[in-house]
C-alpha cells in the first residue's frame, strides 16, 4: 500500500478523547489524545487494507477526496491539489 496522508481532527468528550478522519469518516477513541490517534490509525489501516484486498483502494481514496501526487496519496483537505497546467498547441 502506498503512503496516505489524511487529516486528523481531535476533540475531548467528557473524560475521553476522540480522533476523527473527515475524509474517510472514521473515528478512534482513547483515554488520551495520543491513544485516540493511535486507535484511529489502526482503524484506518484495517479499512484501507480491506479496500486494497478487494481491489477498490484507488476508487475509495479518489471518492474520499484524495489525489496521487506521484509520491503519496494526499488528502485535498491537507494540501489542495495544484491547478492543472494546460498547454494549447
Amino acid at each position: 500500500m502506498d503512503r496516505i496522508v489524511y487529516a486528523i481532527e481531535e476533540s475531548k468528550l467528557a473524560e475521553a478523547y476522540q480522533a476523527y478522519c473527515p475524509e474517510l469518516v472514521i473515528t478512534g477513541f482513547g483515554d488520551t489524545a495520543e491513544e485516540a490517534k493511535t486507535a484511529l490509525r489502526k482503524e484506518i489501516g484495517a479499512y484501507l487494507e480491506d479496500c486494497e484486498e478487494l481491489g477498490i483502494l484507488d476508487e475509495v481514496l479518489i471518492e474520499a477526496g484524495f489525489y496521487d501526487n506521484d509520491e503519496v496519496w494526499m488528502s485535498a483537505q491537507v494540501t489542495p491539489p495544484k491547478e492543472p497546467k494546460i498547454t494549447i498547441l
